[in-house]
């Protein structure tokens, strides 16, 4: 499969991320692997990484490049330009792109660029404490598109059931294309109810390591989707 493979959005698929070198390059090496897409959280990555070597390579499944801003979870702090640096090398790579709603601003170059390649960008928000209401992703949803999101994505924390019902409205009232995922004890499960109303992407993670509190590996959120009589 080419890495610049098109994707569309228009049915859950399960996305494996990796965080470090060494998950990545298992990646690179697998024939086939246990998701639809692999991201590659670059953020968890060293400095010093040849950015040019790893976008060289080569991955069984499309590739969604995330440097994550370290306000929202990104695995090590990182410059403005160092950060744009990182995405604009690894873009040859991508077949999407993630950046946060909030960082979008300062970073319309980048999303020219990833436009001009095909590459979608995902526009993502995260609240690792609360669940937002309702009113203020949708506020959110739309400042995406204004910036060029191709998809809004928001993760948030989960403390009850009507937390988790938040999600389902969210998905339900979006304008276009967004995902959802709910992170801590209720996280997994609200992954899979999200699927079964409409969110695009369904994240777990490749190898030994998490990249969000209450994720399953890519292989368990698999068989579970397969479970519920989602195809792919």
């Amino acid at each position: 499969m080419n890495a610049r493979a098109r994707l569309s959005f228009t049915r859950p698929m399960v996305v494996g991320s990796v965080s470090t070198a060494e998950a990545w390059c298992a990646a690179c090496a697998a024939e086939s692997l246990p998701c639809d897409v692999v991201e590659l959280r670059a953020d968890g990555l060293p400095a010093d990484t040849d950015w040019a070597v790893l976008a060289a390579m080569h991955c069984c499944r499309p590739v969604l490049v995330t440097v994550r801003h370290e306000s929202e979870g990104g695995l090590r702090p990182m410059s403005p330009a160092e950060r744009l640096r990182i995405a604009l090398a690894l873009l040859p790579l991508a077949s999407a792109l993630d950046w946060e709603i909030a960082q979008l601003p300062a970073a319309q170059e980048l999303v020219a660029e990833a436009h001009a390649a095909g590459v979608p960008v995902i526009a993502s928000a995260h609240d690792f404490e609360k669940t937002p209401t309702l009113e203020s992703l949708l506020e959110k949803e739309q400042a995406a598109r204004a910036l060029g999101a191709d998809v809004a994505k928001f993760a948030f924390r989960l403390h009850c059931a009507e937390d988790m019902m938040t999600g389902v409205q969210l998905l339900r009232r979006a304008s276009g294309t967004t995902t959802a995922m709910g992170m801590g004890p209720l996280g997994a499960v609200s992954r899979l109810l999200y699927a079964q109303h409409g969110a695009c992407l369904v994240y777990g993670y490749l190898g030994n390591t998490p990249t969000a509190p209450g994720q399953w590996s890519a292989a368990l959120c698999r068989q579970s989707l397969d479970a519920l009589g989602n195809e792919g």
